[in-house]
């Protein structure tokens, strides 16, 4: 920072761009938080925890669009862009009083069983074993093809197919 006005002109930048918020970090602490962020809730967490559900309730004789719309549907349609907007202590005070006794009563399980898997995936993060894999696998001369079957597996899994054609039935979509 050599003129001393760093960063009042990095500030200046993000609101002269659009950012809807700055927050002050690093280069580690992003890489770190980046990393640690899609593997965890916003990618493999989400999706592992999606499929548990939808699967159990196929497995209790739930048809597959009943699944996708109690486990995907709602949350994504309903839930989250309320979440978002005002917060989880708001949901919890606005829901029905079946699905705020429901999470009250099971938030400390979801919490205690993931907690030591967050655990390791922060270690695998910070310890380099994350970005390793990632330069592995990447390097690879078959990675598009392998990475193609990867997402093939995913692509071709009963719940996102059932969401295609939720999603289909969507009013927005019907026009």
């Amino acid at each position: 920072d050599a003129s001393g006005k760093a960063h009042e002109r990095v500030v200046g930048l993000g609101v002269a761009i659009g950012s809807g918020y700055l927050y002050e970090t690093t280069f580690e602490k992003e890489v770190y938080s980046d990393l640690f962020g899609e593997r965890g809730v916003l990618m493999g967490a989400i999706n592992g925890l999606f499929r548990a559900q939808y699967d159990i309730l196929r497995a209790q004789g739930h048809s597959p669009s009943e699944a996708f719309n109690e486990t995907v549907e709602e949350a994504t349609q309903s839930l989250f862009p309320l979440i978002g907007a005002k917060g989880m202590d708001w949901m919890y005070a606005n829901c029905s009083v079946t699905a705020q006794r429901g999470a009250l009563d099971w938030h400390q399980k979801f919490y205690d069983a993931s907690l030591p898997v967050f655990k390791e995936l922060y270690e695998s993060v910070k310890n380099g074993t994350e970005s390793q894999r990632s330069l592995d696998k990447n390097s690879q001369a078959d990675y598009r093809e392998s990475l193609e079957v990867e997402l093939k597996d995913i692509r071709d899994a009963e719940i996102w197919r059932a969401g295609e054609t939720v999603r289909g039935l969507r009013p927005e979509n019907n026009k």
